[in-house]
């Protein structure tokens, strides 16, 4: 024990050096530690941000493929929708038609790339044209009601006079009563138009809806139009002074539908043939 004691006192400065090279040593590898979990925590913050980023990026992108998909199923249910509706009613009323004729509204998708809406006249520009199959006349729609009319096609692109037009009329009624006339827009606000040519003794209701008679070549029947805000009463003549709504939304439209009526040549040879008469 002595000499342990002699040798402690004999080599106490190289034990002091060992026992604080140990303590130095420890202290680095804790502080190593803390730096690479602090580099560590760092990484992932940083790799978690680019992720979030990334994904976020990833998932604006995609969203337009998705939206492009979504407006195609959504043609096709519309397509295939009308298919079933019209041939019910043609197994219904039991007649020879033909399977090919039941299909006579078909639904082009297309993407509004300019639009105006504070002129007297006003138009707009689809990004479908020609080699697409829309022609000129074809009924334009989106999904909350009418919208206009083509009235010039190119290859890749084509014009629609716009129900925001005084030189368009749209074949209406209202759905509450099936008393049809004609909607007008009346210059004023792009969400306003009127509905004309109703006789004054008919039962007219705020809140009504208007819809697309079916009466034209151009649009398919019962299509929202608008919803009556106001009735007044013209003294000079037996028609109301009515007011509507227009339930389609022109300051922010974007997608739409072109509508081909399969039949119209047929319907307006047979209308011309008699007006030819007269």
């Amino acid at each position: 024990m002595k000499a342990l004691i002699n040798v402690i006192i004999r080599f106490h400065l190289v034990l002091l050096f060992i026992v604080l090279e140990l303590i130095s040593i420890r202290m680095v590898i804790f502080e190593d530690l803390e730096k690479k979990n602090a580099v560590f925590s760092s990484a992932n913050a940083i790799s978690g941000f680019f992720h979030k980023k990334l994904n976020t990026w990833f998932a604006y992108f995609s969203l337009a493929e998705e939206n492009e998909v979504l407006r195609n199923e959504n043609l096709e249910l519309r397509n295939l929708l009308n298919k079933t509706q019209i041939q019910k009613s043609i197994e219904k009323i039991n007649t020879d038609t033909s399977q090919t004729d039941s299909l006579q509204y078909t639904y082009i998708s297309a993407r509004v790339i300019n639009n105006s809406i504070y002129k007297k006249q006003n138009y707009i520009t689809l990004n479908k044209g020609l080699a697409d199959g829309i022609k000129k006349e074809y009924a334009v729609i989106n999904q909350k009601g009418i919208v206009g009319v083509v009235v010039a096609v190119s290859k890749h692109y084509s014009l629609v006079v716009s129900i925001l037009n005084n030189r368009i009329r749209i074949s209406a009624k209202i759905k509450q009563s099936n008393q049809f006339g004609s909607v007008h827009w009346n210059k004023n606000d792009y969400q306003f138009a009127n509905l004309m040519e109703i006789p004054n003794h008919f039962k007219v209701s705020i809140g009504d809806t208007i819809v697309s008679s079916g009466f034209s070549a151009i649009f398919p029947p019962d299509i929202n139009i608008g919803t009556i805000t106001q009735i007044n009463t013209n003294q000079s003549n037996n028609f109301y002074e009515i007011n509507i709504k227009l339930t389609a939304d022109f300051k922010s439209l974007y997608y739409v539908y072109v509508v081909d009526n399969s039949l119209r040549k047929e319907q307006l040879f047979l209308e011309n043939t008699i007006n030819d008469e007269h």
